[in-house]
Order: structure tokens, then sequence, then C-alpha cells
């Protein structure tokens, strides 16, 4: 049913989509001055994303009509990552920015009456994301053309209101990049912290003129493997490269084990472990999940003695300094992981402080922990909030009340 006052169109008969030029990989710089738009720059659920040194550069020939304005509008037309087909964008006005092939340039046809912010957030809408990749072609890659976007039949409000619409989601848009800005700010705290607190550069007042030590791993941890024998039903667990250990089931959605887990080693709540064949990636993870759970045995599992904290120690061995240090150590390279065992592994060297300024450090980690998980539920429960609302708006289930000024 269409909404009082509203129509349903076809976009064609607003807008026009202009594909982008094939820009030739023998002149992407690092040092160019021209920034060449990708899929990656698209949020999978719309908006400009930058991509920091990844960003790719251009220093060589460009065809003028090819070099974007700010304010322009870009619609992803091949899906790189998954639910970023039919994702839009608005060019920043920071830069000089390239419109690249598998983008789209949408252009408004004169006379039209519709709000590009307004599309935008149309063009966000699940339904419409559905029926783009329902209609896509590509076998492993989804690739939309501008014809099957332009084809979309929609709903559409007068202009003034949607441009109320646009108005009103635009501050839950700025709500969400404060909230998200904080979310960095925290976590580049916390990466600054695990630099320096764990080092040993940085110090609390009432530790100060207190050694540390060097000491090998395996002076302060032993190795422990028990085997499970007696089939129990343990939660089986796995350790990812972000967080340490993830309930396997609920982490990869499906079983990733096997049947019979009477060979898997039990890993008890405090005890730390890795997966032998490839920790240089990153993956390694104290157990606090369960009171007792099961690992695959390629683990490795370890417990800390009592001159350590167990956290400490996980949290020195998760730092980027020690990722390198296990790489070092199993000869691992870009083509081949690398194996550590625990007789390798024990001899690597950790810092230690005393028992006390171990637990003080933590007790700063755990600070910047909690207002990193803080502001991580504040940025969802924003983005979740304004899903719903959108819903409502652009569909006009709920209608807005547009003022004389704001029809002008």
């Amino acid at each position: 049913m269409v909404p009082e006052g509203w129509e349903k169109t076809r976009l064609d008969e607003h807008i026009t989509i202009k594909h982008g030029f094939a820009f030739s990989s023998e002149y992407f710089d690092p040092n160019g001055e021209d920034i060449v738009l990708t899929p990656g720059n698209f949020y999978e659920e719309g908006g400009f994303r930058p991509l920091g040194e990844k960003q790719k550069r251009y220093d060589g020939p460009i065809p003028k009509d090819y070099i974007l304005s700010p304010g322009d509008m870009l619609v992803a037309m091949t899906e790189q990552t998954p639910g970023l087909l039919g994702s839009t964008l608005f060019v920043p006005s920071v830069d000089r920015y390239l419109h690249n092939q598998r983008l789209g340039l949408i252009q408004k046809l004169e006379g039209s009456n519709i709000n590009l912010n307004f599309l935008h957030l149309l063009l966000g809408m699940p339904s419409i994301r559905r029926r783009i990749s329902a209609d896509s072609g590509g076998t492993k890659v989804k690739h939309t053309s501008p014809s099957k976007i332009t084809g979309l039949d929609v709903l559409l409000p007068p202009l003034p209101e949607q441009k109320k619409i646009a108005e009103i989601l635009s501050t839950w848009d700025r709500a969400i990049e404060t909230a998200e800005a904080l979310l960095a700010t925290a976590r580049t705290q916390k990466r600054a912290l695990m630099q320096t607190l764990l080092t040993g550069k940085r110090r609390f007042p009432e530790f100060e003129g207190q050694e540390w030590r060097e000491v090998s791993i395996g002076d302060v941890a032993r190795e422990v493997s028990i085997r499970n024998k007696e089939n129990a039903a343990l939660p089986v667990i796995s350790c990812s490269k972000v967080v340490g250990f993830v309930n396997s089931l609920d982490y990869f959605k499906k079983q990733v084990f096997s049947d019979d887990l009477s060979g898997y080693k039990v890993i008890s709540r405090g005890q730390i472990g890795y997966p032998s064949n490839h920790i240089e990636e990153g993956s390694i993870g104290i157990q606090n999940l369960y009171e007792s759970a099961l690992v695959s045995p390629i683990y490795t599992i370890f417990e800390p003695k009592p001159e350590i904290d167990a956290m400490f120690l996980f949290r020195v061995l998760k730092t980027d300094l020690y990722r390198q240090k296990f790489a070092a150590a199993t000869n691992a390279s870009v083509d081949r992981r690398g194996s550590l065992r625990w007789k390798a592994f024990a001899q690597i060297k950790v810092p230690l402080p005393s028992l006390g300024e171990q637990r003080r450090i933590n007790a700063a980690h755990d600070a910047v922990d909690d207002e990193i998980q803080l502001r991580s539920e504040q940025a969802k429960k924003l983005r979740t909030e304004k899903k719903a609302l959108m819903q409502q708006l652009l569909t006009g289930k709920r209608r807005v009340r547009v003022e004389t000024a704001d029809a002008v």
C-alpha cells in the first residue's frame, strides 16, 4: 500500500549511473597525490570508509571525466565483502578522488524530485539490498549493473518530506560517528598501554625504582597436557587471532571439531593455550569461558606459576612484539606457517615486575577494556535504533511533520 502523498516510481526516472574507469595498476604509487576509490572505501551499511595507508594512490594520466567532485554519490557494484553490493557513499571534500571501475557515479536527472541524501538511505535498506543481491550476476563474486539498480521500483515521499527524513536520520549518523570515535580513542589508548605498561616504559609512581627481571616462560609457567580419555561432553573452544578463546560452535556457526573428543585436551580456567602450528598469526588465548573446556590436540597448554599473574602473562604474549618473536622462533614465512612446541616456546624471555605491579597493570587494562565494551555497546545500540527508525520513516509507517519553511 502506497502511503498518502507518496508515489511508486522507478529510479531510472530520477537518476543515471555512470561506470568508472579502469585505472592502470602500472601507475599505482603510495606517494601519488590522487586517491583511487575502491569497493573497500564503502562501509557495508553505507558511507565513506577511510583506508589510511592501505588506500590506493595514483600517479599517472587521468581522463578528466573521471575526476570526482566533493559530494558526488557513488554506489558499489561489486561485492568485495558480504553485504557491500549496493552500498553508497558521498565523496569527501579533502583530497582528490578518482572514479574507479566497479563503482557507479549516481547523477540526478534534471527535473527529478529525488533527494540524494534520501536515496542514500533508501539504498541502505535491507529490503532494497536483498533485491539488488537477488538480481546480481557472478558466481564467486556478485556484481550488478547501472540498469539493474536504476530499474528498481521504490516509494518516494514528496521532496520536502525526503529532506526532513534525511535530516532526522543524519542526527543519528552524527551520534553514531561520535560513539565510534570515542570507541576508536579507547582502542588507541589500549594499544598505547600495551606498548608502555607491559614493557616497563611507563611506571606507576608506587613502583618507581623497583627493577624488573627478564625470565624465560619456562621459569614462570609449566606445560599441562591432560587428555579427555573419558570422552566427557565438555564445550569445545578455539583460539581466534583477535579476542583469544571462543566457543567453536558459536564462533564458526558449524561443527569444526571431531565427533570423537577422547583425544582432545582439557584446558581449565586460567590456563593459557595456543595452536602449536600457527601461533605466529597471533592465536593465543587465556581460558576464561568455562571451568573446563576442550581444545584440539594440536594445542599447547600451560599454566603460570604463583609468581606471575596469568592475565599479565597473557597480555604480554598478545602484544605485537611477541607475535614477531613467535614468528622468528618458528621460522615462519609469508607462504608457510611455523610450528612452535613447548620446549622452544619455554625458552622465550618475558619481563617480570613484582606481582603487585603486574596486578596494578592489569587493573589499568581492565578499566580501558570496560570503557571499550561500554563504547561498543553504545555504538551498537545507536545503530540498532537508527535501523528501526529507518524502517519506519522510509516506508511511510511513521510520518514526519514538514513545516512550511522546510518545504521551501
